[in-house]
């Protein structure tokens, strides 16, 4: 909500997530409080989204949805808008809060890379009619690093995936 504080937008998620938005006012400022702090913006509290920069935007979005402490976390190109710098960093940051937090997460992406760095597994999906047409299992350690990037499990995984889209 462009009217809102950081603060306000992160709170927002507990006001409207029933009988969790019923906890007292203390209760639910140190939930945000920790929510900020966990995506790293503890400080920015006060602004407003226009001033801040679209990695900051995209924390924003990840503490409101993880101040609810989702099972599941559903990300439909959350990155796409970001520049390669700051996509590496808040993914980077996004492995972080799943080791800490635990949440399965679906991650939509067409960046191949991206796909292999963040997941166990990517699924591969035809064009029109969206089927899945191959789950490929990525063999890298966790926790991750952006080192994992370069090994060349990740180079083979990435050229199998690319393949499989292309339908060789």
């Amino acid at each position: 909500m462009p009217w809102l504080s950081v603060r306000d937008n992160v709170a927002l998620a507990l006001r409207l997530g029933g009988r969790r938005a019923r906890r007292d006012r203390r209760g639910a400022t140190g939930e945000v409080d920790r929510a900020l702090e966990a995506v790293g913006l503890a400080g920015f509290d006060r602004h407003l989204p226009h001033m801040l920069s679209g990695g900051m935007r995209m924390r924003v979005a990840l503490a409101r949805s993880l101040i609810r402490r989702p099972d599941v976390l559903l990300l439909d190109e959350p990155f796409g808008a970001l520049d390669e710098m700051t996509r590496q960093e808040m993914q980077t940051e996004l492995l972080r809060l799943h080791a800490e937090h635990r949440f399965t997460a679906l991650f939509v992406t067409h960046g191949v890379a991206e796909a292999v760095h963040l997941a166990q597994r990517v699924v591969v999906m035809t064009a029109r009619p969206g089927r899945i047409a191959a789950v490929v299992e990525v063999d890298l350690p966790h926790p991750r690093t952006p080192e994992h990037r370069f090994d060349p499990r990740a180079t083979r995984c990435a050229a199998r995936v690319s393949a499989l889209l292309r339908g060789d």
